[in-house]
């Protein structure tokens, strides 16, 4: 069993619970206070649990600027990727309960004919348990998350765009963060629960747990609700809008939810009290969620890390679990996940061993100084519980990562008058629409004959200008403008256009994983509101050169999968996802 209060501070009477209760915020107070106007943070919230009570939950600063509304231990913040611990402990609720379906159970017998990844390997082995620990080796791709799937792609159609996104790591090698395997793993929730996974989470979870002010921020009717979220533009806070949260759409399971430091400290209690609701009933079995706990996937060496002597602690990633990763700090087991969408910044720190958890949550900026702020944060609230000495003081948890290792100096945005049309190429010559199978359809326009805008999912728009011929380098100008404009977050992106034999230009690489190699967009390869792909416009020898990278070797195109209707060349690229891929053939024959 375990208690919980509504009040900030927790206050009991006697034997272990005064001693709980006699722990002084005051001075944390003051130094959360002073790390928040010394980073520029606008606002946060915290919680604490130690011993199965909630003792602090308190928010600081401000929600938001303009009305001058204050944080508080009810205040919604978009928790990001803290998210994707609700998803694999909905998925160990739901095991639980099944006969023949487990962690190592192939997902392509759970959803049959309608699942294929990028290769025969992956598609007939893959499990949640590969999944959920990020052992795909599928790129994270998050740019196109960041700009936004359409809202009529549904988690089915998303998980069905899978197999057009190549792996790029040896199945099961190596880790590899994929929000995408999340998505993946709530749709298989959803399979095999017969519900959304919303719906799901919310009876399974929310309900029992009476988390009430959580809930998915793709759904949240007034967002006016949350924390409005902040970047730093010229050393200034200056808000964002609030609609790029929708961009979360359809990978909820990776990181939808919104939730207060009041919830999250009851989301705390529950893993800290083995899977039990407020009133000791089971809500998971604690076997199965135990399994979410254990390190499945080693993580290599991080720059983040925090190594005796040249700091004062020790605080190194050990790996990664399923929506959890394990870490050691100070000499004690970390269970813990950080998580960010928009602005939004959130940490969760579990210690099993000592019966402790802390949550803290920020709404901005998107900068060094909102991570080195939750460090020293976060730090300093898991030091108070576990009775160690704090390692940052007032003077330090300003200057972290100095004076231990040399902080970055902040940077601002480059100057937009020096962009100019500097290449003999006309303008016309790149204006079109560029598709990919799976992350739709980039447009490159001009409405004034002096620049170009390329405009990517639902809310990515920016300006492009020619660093040559082929490469072109873009700012973001619509919602997402503090993605190249913010402080810290300054470097163009970098676009390159794909020309062919004769020089035309045919296609267009985009970073759709900001870390890798970027991702081919197909000239004229369009999604249309039917779903179904069209190649308008393009030589046949184009299309025979197209079609060869999405059938498999090993089904190769026949007279029978290809027929001529109404001068319209129709392609069904294979039975799993049926799409017939149109192509004007005036010019074939």
């Amino acid at each position: 069993m375990f208690s919980y209060s509504q009040g900030h501070r927790i206050r009991h009477s006697r034997d272990k619970k005064a001693e709980l209760s006699s722990i002084d915020f005051s001075e944390f107070e003051s130094f959360v206070q002073h790390v928040l106007s010394c980073r520029k943070v606008p606002g946060a919230g915290i919680a604490m649990v130690k011993d199965n009570r909630v003792l602090y939950t308190e928010g600081f600063g401000l929600a938001d600027i303009k009305s001058r509304k204050k944080a508080t231990r009810h205040t919604k913040f978009c928790i990001g990727s803290l998210t994707k611990a609700f998803t694999s402990t909905l998925l160990a609720r739901l095991l639980s309960q099944k006969d023949n379906i487990d962690w190592d159970t192939p997902i392509k017998d759970i959803l049959k004919e309608n699942f294929r990844l990028s290769d025969d390997l992956r598609t007939k082995h893959v499990n949640l348990r590969d999944v959920l620990a990020h052992k795909v080796g599928i790129p994270e791709n998050f740019h196109a998350l960041l700009v936004g799937f359409s809202e009529d792609v549904t988690r089915e159609d998303f998980v069905r765009r899978l197999q057009f996104i190549p792996a790029t790591k040896w199945f099961r090698s190596k880790f590899f963060y994929s929000n995408y395997m999340y998505t993946l793993a709530g749709y298989v929730a959803e399979v095999i629960g017969g519900k959304n996974w919303e719906t799901l989470v919310q009876e399974s979870l929310l309900i029992p747990l009476r988390m009430h002010n959580t809930g998915f921020v793709d759904q949240l009717d007034n967002r006016n609700d949350l924390a409005s979220p902040y970047v730093l533009l010229n050393g200034s806070l200056t808000e964002v809008d609030r609609q790029l949260t929708l961009s979360v759409h359809p990978a909820g399971p990776a990181g939808s939810i919104y939730s207060t430091p009041v919830d999250m400290s009851k989301w705390i209690l529950f893993h800290l009290n083995r899977g039990n609701d407020p009133n000791g009933r089971s809500i998971v079995s604690e076997e199965w969620l135990n399994e979410t706990y254990n390190v499945q996937m080693p993580q290599p060496v991080s720059s983040k890390d925090l190594y005796r002597p040249q700091f004062p602690i020790d605080k190194v990633v050990i790996g990664y679990n399923m929506g959890w990763a394990t870490s050691v700090y100070r000499g004690f087991r970390k269970i813990w996940h950080s998580g960010g969408i928009v602005t939004y910044t959130s940490h969760l720190w579990l210690f099993p061993e000592k019966n402790i958890g802390v949550f803290v949550t920020f709404n901005g900026p998107l900068s060094d100084e909102s991570s080195y702020a939750m460090e020293a944060i976060i730090s300093r609230a898991a030091d108070l519980l576990l009775e160690e000495e704090p390692w940052m003081n007032l003077t330090t948890a300003c200057s972290f990562p100095s004076p231990w290792r040399q902080a970055k100096d902040p940077r601002l945005p480059c100057d937009e008058k020096a962009h100019k049309w500097n290449i003999s190429r006309s303008h016309v010559d790149y204006i079109g629409v560029y598709g990919h199978l799976a992350f739709g359809n980039i447009s490159v326009s001009t409405e004034n004959e002096k620049e170009l805008t390329l405009r990517f999912g639902r809310f990515g728009e920016m300006n492009i200008w020619p660093v040559s011929e082929t490469r072109f380098h873009g700012r973001y100008t619509g919602s997402l403008w503090f993605i190249t404009g913010s402080q810290d977050n300054v470097d163009p992106i970098e676009i390159d256009f794909v020309t062919s034999e004769a020089g035309d230009i045919d296609g267009l690489l985009f970073p759709v994983d900001f870390k890798s190699n970027k991702t081919l967009f197909e000239r004229d390869l369009i999604l249309n509101s039917d779903k179904k792909w069209h190649i308008r416009n393009s030589q046949f020898k184009k299309m025979k050169q197209f079609t060869r990278k999405l059938v498999n070797e090993t089904r190769p195109i026949t007279e029978k999968r290809i027929d001529v209707v109404k001068e319209i060349l129709r392609l069904k690229v294979n039975e799993v996802m049926p799409m017939y891929f149109h192509l004007t053939v005036s010019e074939v024959f």
